[in-house]
């Protein structure tokens, strides 16, 4: 009949006759289980060396943290929830929480913390203006951290690989902007992006200046170009004298 969670003393007594008893104590201590350990949520952090741990305060034994991989700094091993520094930027840390009581077996629990990186700042390239056409290629710049992926925001296209920084576009409408998106994503961290429009003309009404003209003793008179119905038309002197 131990109790658990106390320790009991007993003595061993060999006696002889007249002879002083001889006593030696044994002390048997019967530790209970020790709480499960929880180590807490699992973190995914952006551009940071620091945090806050958030593992379970026990009610039997005691707990400490341990850096399993990666490295971190524990700023108090055996609060649960302390502070961690020096975590390594675009890597992933993982640490244990682990809770003892006596000769019981530990509990443990793992938490990871992945740091990503910020992404490569995003550049969709020099806006176009075309003439009559439907397709083009598009010029953001290659991540070299995130990937990046092309979206449409106004207009129509096709993309042709979403996730190519040089990608084609196809099915563009003529006589119309279009505006695309170049957003490069790493883990957590806010996206970073960039815009393009590309502008598609249409091919201007074919320009008519009018009959030539034959005048006699005038200084005056009046054009007769066609009005366009697309583009803007502008007059302009090649030979000779006119206002």
């Amino acid at each position: 009949n131990l109790s658990i969670g106390n320790t009991a003393t007993l003595r061993w007594t060999i006696s002889n006759g007249g002879c002083t008893p001889s006593t030696d104590d044994v002390n048997i201590a019967v530790a209970a289980p020790p709480t499960t350990s929880n180590a807490g949520n699992d973190q995914n952090l952006c551009n940071t060396t620091t945090t806050n741990l958030q593992g379970n305060n026990p009610t039997i034994g005691t707990g400490a943290w341990s850096v399993i991989t990666q490295t971190a700094t524990i700023t108090t091993l055996t609060s649960y929830s302390t502070g961690v520094t020096a975590l390594s930027i675009g890597n992933t840390a993982t640490l244990r929480w682990t809770i003892s009581n006596g000769a019981c077996t530990p509990s443990t629990d793992d938490v990871t913390i992945a740091v990503d990186a910020l992404p490569t700042t995003a550049a969709a390239g020099t806006d176009q203006n075309l003439c009559n056409v439907t397709t083009t290629q598009l010029s953001g710049n290659r991540p070299t951290t995130g990937t990046g992926t092309w979206s449409v925001l106004t207009g129509t296209a096709t993309i042709t690989a979403l996730n190519s920084y040089s990608t084609t576009l196809t099915a563009m409408t003529v006589g119309s902007t279009t505006t695309l998106r170049w957003s490069i994503v790493n883990g957590t961290c806010t996206p970073s992006t960039d815009d393009i429009t590309i502008v598609i003309a249409a091919p201007p009404t074919t320009a008519a200046a009018g009959t030539d003209q034959n005048l006699c003793n005038v200084t005056t008179t009046n054009l007769s170009g066609n009005a366009p119905t697309v583009g803007t038309g502008a007059w302009s002197l090649i030979t000779g004298t006119a206002t």
